[in-house]
């Protein structure tokens, strides 16, 4: 590849068969479900599989078959930008498309699968957010990113490797009922957060690391790294990472404040719901108004109550003449 220029971001296309098989599988199930859905009548809304296919999917295909992906072997730093787009970006939009409300409104069997106690485990905030952290680092501190970058199946690995990861953290994050009912909207803002600062951690790694950590990266020595050193490259490598993973966390926070605005809204309407109801029906009686009536009846004597009481008072009244 030759020197990557300014205009290499719009003009450097390739094939890549492990991201356009992803992208069919991503496309192909969701499409379908959608028209399933229309002709059931049911109003899915445009602006979802607008950011699934364009911003989830597009995102795939342009780290993919585009610039990133054409320099994913002459420059690591490309290679670092696809691993931070594929784990971050890419399920984020994904999970903005709400696969999981679109496969309720079709076969809500279906989502029980989400539901169970090993799913439940694995998108558990947190355990989901170190599990993305340690699998980027695996990637590049082991040999993974080695094949990774020279087979067409290790890149398939990695790419659903990534994409599977990515979804595990944000998918729950957007989705109330991924999560147990303690997990409020406050509380999943705070994971979010959270989750920024765990995905920061594998691009400071790289971007500190001492030593080559792909000694056998086949772009070293190419005309693509005519200006810059290998351990240049390499911290240009985690730089991609941060600043992926950083520019991430501020649209993550921002759909998460989005659906505490919408469930704060949907509380209200409730309860306003609840007291028009009580309004209607009137108020229930008090506990004074109950405990008053009995008092009400006493005041009359209580002698008149008993049959032989009452006998004697009136055969008194007649002998006395009144």
């Amino acid at each position: 590849m030759p020197a990557f220029t300014p205009a290499s971001w719009l003009t450097a296309w390739t094939w890549s068969w492990p991201g356009v098989v992803v992208a069919l599988l991503l496309t192909a199930p969701y499409l379908a479900l959608a028209g399933r859905a229309a002709r059931r009548g049911e109003r899915w809304p445009w602006w979802r599989t607008a950011v699934y296919l364009v911003a989830g999917v597009g995102s795939l295909i342009y780290v993919t078959c585009g610039p990133i992906g054409a320099y994913r072997t002459s420059l690591l730093w490309c290679f670092g930008g696809q691993v931070g787009v594929v784990a971050s970006v890419t399920p984020l939009a994904l999970a903005i498309g709400d696969p999981v409300g679109l496969v309720r409104r079709v076969r809500p069997g279906a989502v029980t699968v989400l539901q169970g106690r090993v799913a439940r485990v694995l998108m558990f905030p947190l355990l989901a957010s170190v599990l993305a952290a340690v699998s980027i680092v695996l990637v590049f501190f082991t040999g993974y990113a080695q094949w990774a970058i020279t087979s067409g199946i290790g890149e398939l690995v990695l790419l659903v490797h990534l994409l599977a990861v990515g979804v595990l953290v944000v998918l729950p994050l957007l989705t109330e009922e991924l999560l147990p009912a303690w997990a409020t909207a406050p509380v999943r803002a705070l994971f979010a957060f959270v989750d920024g600062l765990l995905d920061a951690i594998p691009g400071i790694l790289v971007m500190t690391a001492s030593s080559l950590l792909v000694p056998d990266f086949p772009g070293w020595g190419t005309p693509a790294h005519a200006h810059f050193s290998k351990t240049l490259d390499q911290k240009f490598t985690g730089g991609a990472l941060l600043g992926v993973a950083e520019a991430i966390g501020v649209p993550l926070l921002a759909a998460v404040f989005v659906q505490w605005m919408r469930s704060d809204a949907v509380e209200a309407a409730q309860v306003d719901a609840r007291l028009d109801a009580q309004e209607r029906i009137g108020p229930a009686p008090t506990a004074r108004t109950q405990v008053e009536e009995p008092e009400a009846q006493g005041d009359r004597p209580w002698w008149l109550d008993d049959p032989r009481m009452a006998d004697r008072f009136h055969k008194r009244n007649d002998s006395t003449g009144n």
